[in-house]
């Protein structure tokens, strides 16, 4: 008798694919029963989920699930033969527009989304964008599958999807890049290593926390400092003299301009 599986994640055991199959049956939208990975059966991240599915082909997967997740690489993604019509399909990769997916897939249910590796702890935001023929259940679906792993929110078109893939894509990286110079800033001026890195860490992720709770826009926090005219203010001043916007801006042309080659 077939199992009733109805999720599989191409790529499963991989640390995006896993992360969001994790999160999915954290959040109890699946059961293990419904859910069927690719991955090895002596290296599998579901040792917690006994009553998830490992499969080592996506022949064997496509087999049972009826949405598809793909959470490959584009090249392997062009290596694997694919017949999905009438199935639900879910894009994870990045530079695979949907005309790409629906050749390859013959599906005309296609979702693409960008999640981040704040996946891995429930944090990510995962912008989507899906075709037309989309039914309004299947966007229901779609929307609690990616809000399982953090913030989720439909977007207009692929267009926006290839932006933020450079922008909310980079997940801890850019935010990361910025922790690093402030550690590396506190290590020269004699602090240790341990109390640099915990207090650079507990300072960004409560002023993440800090703006999301009281609503207020970035600008706004940047604001209120510069008025205040303290000791940060000295310090935002000359970030701001010293090109830091522009930094940024150029990182983050650099990336997308990466995503649309």
């Amino acid at each position: 008798m077939k199992p009733t599986l109805t999720l599989g994640i191409i790529g499963g055991n991989g640390w995006l694919g896993s992360a969001l199959g994790r999160c999915v049956l954290a959040s109890g939208l699946i059961a293990p029963n419904q859910l069927v990975v690719t991955a090895s059966r002596k290296h599998n991240r579901y040792q917690d989920w006994p009553g998830v599915t490992c499969v080592e082909s996506s022949d064997a997967l496509l087999e049972v699930a009826e949405i598809i997740v793909l959470s490959v690489r584009p090249e392997q993604f062009a290596q694997l033969t694919l017949s999905l019509e009438n199935r639900l399909v879910i894009s994870l990769m990045a530079k695979v527009p949907m005309v790409a997916l629906a050749s390859a897939t013959r599906s005309d249910r296609i979702v693409r989304a960008m999640p981040n590796a704040a996946a891995a702890v429930g944090r990510s935001y995962t912008p989507w964008c899906a075709t037309p023929r989309l039914s309004a259940d299947d966007r229901d679906f779609v929307q609690r599958l990616f809000s399982a792993c953090g913030v989720s929110d439909e977007v207009e078109n692929e267009s926006q999807i290839d932006y933020l893939t450079a922008l909310t894509g980079s997940g801890p990286a850019f935010p990361a890049l910025l922790a690093d110079a402030l550690i590396h800033h506190a290590i020269t001026q004699g602090i240790s290593p341990a109390v640099a890195q915990r207090g650079v860490l507990h300072t960004l992720s409560g002023a993440s926390q800090l703006m999301l709770e009281e609503n207020a826009t970035p600008m706004e926090m940047v604001t209120r400092f510069l008025d205040y005219g303290g000791t940060t203010t000295e310090g935002l001043n000359a970030m701001l003299q010293h090109g830091f916007r522009e930094a940024v801006q150029q990182g983050i042309e650099a990336a997308y301009g990466a995503v649309k080659t």
